[in-house]
C-alpha cells in the first residue's frame, strides 16, 4: 500500500474512471498503429543513408534484416495522467493524452522488393551455374572428341606411312628388275650385232674364196671278159716319160704352139731376142687332184620287229615291287630301343597264355594268310595285325612288347598316305587311351587325394607299368591320327575321332601335375577339335555338350596362372627338374593358339564369350604379360612376352567384335582383380608407343585396346587415365 501511495494510484481512482474509457484507449491504439507516415523518395538502389547493406549470399542475414526493417518503431509516449472531478473533462484529458505524438518509423526499403530481388538474383546465379556446367560438359566432350580424332589421325598417319614405305619398296624392286631387264636386252643386242658382223664376214669370205679345179675323170675302158687274162696296155713314151704313168704326159703340138707365140722385139739393143726354137715345145699341164676313193658301203641290217610287252603285266610287277619294298623296309626298321629290329625283337616275347609261340610267329602267320592286292591294303593289314597284338597285351596285362607295337604302327603310317591313318582310327584310339590311363590315372588320383594315393603312385608295380608304357609315344600316335583326320577328304573323319575321345581324358592331361611335354602335346591334339558345331570332345546325347565345353575352356584358361610341377618321388634323392621360364611361355602361347582356333568358328566364339571365366582370365593374363615387361626388362623371354601380348589382345578383340552387345565388364565379376587389370592393361596398351621395353607391340593391337577402352569408360574416366598415362604422342 505504501508503494501505491507513492505513485498516486488507488483502487478508488480506477473505479472513478468512466465505463467507456477502455474502449477509447483501444480505439486510439488501433488508429495509432494503422496510421502511416508518408515516406520520402527512395534511391535508385532502394537504400538511403543509414541503411544497412545486405549480403545476398547470406540467406539468414538477409531475412533477418528484412524482418527487422519491416517492424515498425514507436516512440514511447509520455503519459501524465491527471483526473478532474467532471467526467467530460476527464474523457477529454484521456483523449488528449492518448494521442500519439510521433508516428512509428518505417524503413524506406520495401521487404517485398528485397525478397523479390533476392529471388531474382538467386535464379540468375543458378542459371549461370547451369550454363557453366553445360559449358564444362561441352568442353570435356570436345576434348574427348579431339583426343579420339588425334589418335585416329595418328593411326591413319602410321598406316599411310607404312603404305608409302611398301609402295616405295615395291617401286624400288620393280625399278631394279626393269634395269636388269634393260641391261640384259642391251647385252643381247650387242651380242646379236657381233654375231651379225661375223656372219657378214664369213659370207664375204665364201664369195672371195677361189674354188679348187677338180681332176678330170679318165675314160672308161672297154669291158673285157673275166675269163681271159687281161693284156697290158701299150704305153706311148714321150720324150719326157720316166716310166711311171707315162700316159698322163701329153705331148703338145709344136705347130700350134708356134702359131700362138709371136716374136717380140727386144726393147734394149744390148739384149738378144730369144728365138722361138729356144722355147719349150711342151707346156706344163695343170696340176690335177686324184679322185677320192669310194668307201665300201655297210650292209644294211634288217632290224628285227620289237616284242610288245603287256602294260598290265608291267603294272602287276610294279605293284608287287612296292609291296615287297614295304615288307623289306619293315624287316630292316630298328626298334626304339636301338638294339634290335622290330620283327627280330618280337622273337623275344610271348604271351603268358601261349608261351610256346613267339609274337613274331603270330605276325608271320597273319602275313602269310593275308591276300593284299596293293601296297595300301597290305599296310592296312599290317596295322590291324599289330593292333590285335596290342589289344591282347592289354588284356593279358603283358606290357613288355607295347613299345614294339607303337614302333611298327608309327613306321607303317609314316610310309603311307593319311587315309590309312584314318582307317585305323576306330581300333587305335581306344587302345591309346587305355594305355595312357594305366600311367596317368594314378597321377591324377595322387594329385586329388594325396596321402595313400601318392604312395600307390610309386609302388614297384606302378613303376614297372610306367617304365614299359611310353605315354608321350602314345600321344604322338594320337596326334598323328588327329592331324590325318583333319586333312582327310572325308569330312566326318574328325567328328568320329572326337566322339571316341572322352572329355575326362583331355581334362586329366591338362593338369599341372603332368610333365610339360605331355601337356603341350595334349594341347596340340585339342586344337584339332575346333569344329563348326562343337569344340573339344563330342559327348553322347545323355550328357550336356555345353558343360563339357565350359569345363575345357576353364581348364585351358587356368593354365595362365599354373606352372607344371610333377609330384615328387618320396624315395628319390633329388626332386624332378623344374620347368624353365621359356617352356612356360611357350606352353601358354600354345594355350592362346588353341583358344584362337576355337574362336574361328561361330559356335566356338560364342562359347568363349558366354563362358563366365574366359574373358576375365584373358584380361588378367594380358595385365600379367605387360607387367613382366617392366619387372624383368629385356629378359631372354622378351620375344615370347611381346608375342603373348599381341595374341591375347587380338583374341579379346575378336571375341568382343564377333559378339555384338557383349559387356566385357560384366565378365570380370568372377575374376579377382579383373576390373583393375582391365583398366590398367588396356590403358597401358592404348598409350603404348612401342619403344624400348614395349618394342614389338603392333599398332593394330594398340588400336584394338583403344577401341575396347573407349566403350567401357566415361569421359571423366578417360581424361583421368589420359593424365596418368600421358605420353608425347597424346599431348
Amino acid at each position: 500500500m505504501d508503494d501505491d501511495d507513492d505513485f498516486g494510484f488507488s483502487d478508488s481512482d480506477l473505479d472513478d474512471l468512466p465505463a467507456n474509457t477502455l474502449q477509447h484507449l483501444e480505439a486510439n491504439a488501433v488508429r495509432a498503429t494503422q496510421h502511416q507516415q508518408q515516406a520520402g523518395p527512395e534511391s535508385d538502389y532502394g537504400l538511403d543513408e543509414g541503411d544497412e547493406v545486405v549480403n545476398l549470399d547470406d540467406d539468414n542475414a538477409a531475412a533477418h534484416h528484412a524482418y527487422s526493417a519491416a517492424a515498425p518503431q514507436y516512440t514511447q509516449p509520455q503519459t501524465d495522467y491527471a483526473y478532474d472531478d467532471s467526467n467530460g473533462q476527464q474523457q477529454q484529458l484521456y483523449a488528449d493524452q492518448m494521442e500519439v505524438e510521433e508516428q512509428p518509423y518505417r524503413s524506406q526499403a520495401d521487404p517485398g522488393q528485397l525478397l523479390s530481388r533476392i529471388k531474382k538474383l538467386e535464379q540468375e546465379k543458378a542459371r549461370e551455374r547451369k550454363q557453366a556446367d553445360d559449358l564444362k560438359g561441352k568442353l570435356q566432350t570436345k576434348s574427348g572428341e579431339a583426343d579420339t580424332l588425334r589418335r585416329r589421325h595418328d593411326a591413319e598417319s602410321r598406316s599411310y606411312e607404312r603404305k608409302i614405305a611398301d609402295q616405295q619398296q615395291l617401286h624400288s624392286s620393280e625399278l631394279a628388275k626393269m634395269r636388269a631387264e634393260i641391261e640384259r636386252l642391251r647385252r643381247e643386242k650387242e651380242q646379236a650385232q657381233t654375231d651379225n658382223m661375223f656372219n657378214q664376214h664369213d659370207s664375204m669370205a665364201q664369195r672371195t674364196r677361189r674354188s679348187m679345179p677338180s681332176r678330170p675323170k679318165g675314160k672308161a675302158t672297154a669291158a673285157t671278159s673275166p675269163a681271159g687274162t687281161p693284156k697290158r696296155a701299150q704305153k706311148t713314151k714321150g720324150p719326157l716319160g720316166d716310166g711311171f704313168d707315162d700316159d698322163d704326159v701329153v705331148m703338145a703340138s709344136p705347130s700350134k704352139l708356134r702359131d700362138r707365140l709371136k716374136a717380140v722385139t727386144p726393147k734394149q739393143a744390148s739384149k738378144r731376142k730369144r728365138t722361138v726354137t729356144d722355147q719349150s715345145p711342151i707346156p706344163l699341164p695343170a696340176l690335177q687332184l686324184s679322185a677320192p676313193r669310194t668307201q665300201p658301203r655297210e650292209k644294211e641290217i634288217d632290224s628285227a620287229p620289237e616284242q610288245v610287252i603287256d602294260t598290265a603285266l608291267l603294272q602287276h610287277f610294279r605293284e608287287d615291287d612296292r609291296r615287297f619294298t614295304l615288307l623289306h623296309r619293315l624287316l630292316a626298321h630298328p626298334s626304339s630301343n636301338g638294339e634290335d629290329r622290330i620283327l627280330e625283337a618280337l622273337t623275344q616275347h610271348a604271351f603268358p597264355t601261349q608261351p610256346s609261340k613267339k609274337l613274331s610267329s603270330i605276325v608271320y602267320d597273319a602275313l602269310a594268310a593275308a591276300t593284299a592286292s596293293d601296297v595300301h591294303e597290305l599296310a592296312l593289314r599290317i596295322c590291324n595285325i599289330v593292333l590285335d597284338l596290342w589289344k591282347r597285351c592289354l588284356d593279358e596285362r603283358y606290357y613288355d612288347p607295347v613299345y614294339l607295337m607303337l614302333d611298327a604302327i608309327h613306321f607303317v603310317l609314316a610310309c603311307e598316305p593319311i587315309q590309312t591313318a584314318v582307317q585305323v582310327t576306330e581300333k587305335a584310339v581306344p587302345l591309346i587311351i587305355a594305355s595312357v590311363d594305366l600311367v596317368s590315372l594314378p597321377v591324377s588320383n595322387a594329385a586329388k587325394l594325396g596321402g595313400k594315393a601318392v604312395a600307390s603312385l610309386f609302388t614297384p608295380t606302378q613303376r614297372d607299368i610306367a617304365s614299359k608304357i611310353d605315354v608321350l609315344d602314345c600321344l604322338e600316335l594320337l596326334y598323328l591320327i588327329a592331324t590325318s583326320s583333319v586333312s582327310s577328304t572325308e569330312s566326318a573323319a574328325i567328328s568320329r575321332l572326337w566322339q571316341g575321345i572322352p572329355s575326362g581324358f583331355c581334362l586329366m592331361l591338362l593338369n599341372k601335375e603332368y610333365p610339360q611335354p605331355q601337356i603341350t602335346l595334349m594341347l596340340r591334339i585339342l586344337s584339332t577339335s575346333a569344329l563348326s558345331t562343337s569344340v573339344g570332345p563330342i559327348v553322347a546325347e545323355d550328357e550336356s555338350q555345353s558343360n563339357v565345353e565350359d569345363a575345357i575352356i576353364a581348364r585351358l584358361t587356368n593354365l595362365f596362372t599354373e606352372i607344371p610341377k610333377q609330384i615328387p618321388d618320396p624315395s628319390a634323392k633329388s626332386p624332378p627338374a623344374a620347368v624353365t621360364e621359356a617352356e612356360v611361355w611357350e606352353m601358354r602361347l600354345l594355350v592362346l593358339m588353341v583358344l584362337t582356333q576355337f574362336s574361328i568358328s561361330k559356335h566356338g566364339c560364342i562359347r568363349l564369350a558366354q563362358n563366365p571365366l574366359c574373358i576375365g582370365r584373358l584380361i588378367k593374363y594380358l595385365d600379367y604379360c605387360i607387367n613382366t615387361l617392366y619387372r624383368q626388362p629385356l629378359s631372354p623371354t622378351q620375344d615370347q612376352k611381346i608375342e603373348s601380348i599381341n595374341a591375347t589382345m587380338k583374341l579379346i578383340y575378336h571375341i568382343a567384335t564377333s559378339n555384338p552387345g557383349l559387356d566385357i565388364k560384366s565378365k570380370l565379376v568372377n575374376t579377382l582383380g579383373g576390373q583393375h587389370s582391365y583398366l590398367v592393361a588396356l590403358s597401358r596398351l592404348t598409350f603404348s608407343e612401342g619403344l624400348m621395353l614395349e618394342a614389338g607391340i603392333e599398332d593394330a593391337v594398340v588400336d584394338m585396346a583403344h577401341s575396347i577402352l573407349d566403350e567401357g569408360l566415361s569421359l571423366e574416366e578417360g581424361d583421368a587415365f589420359g593424365m596418368v598415362f600421358s605420353s608425347g604422342s597424346s599431348v
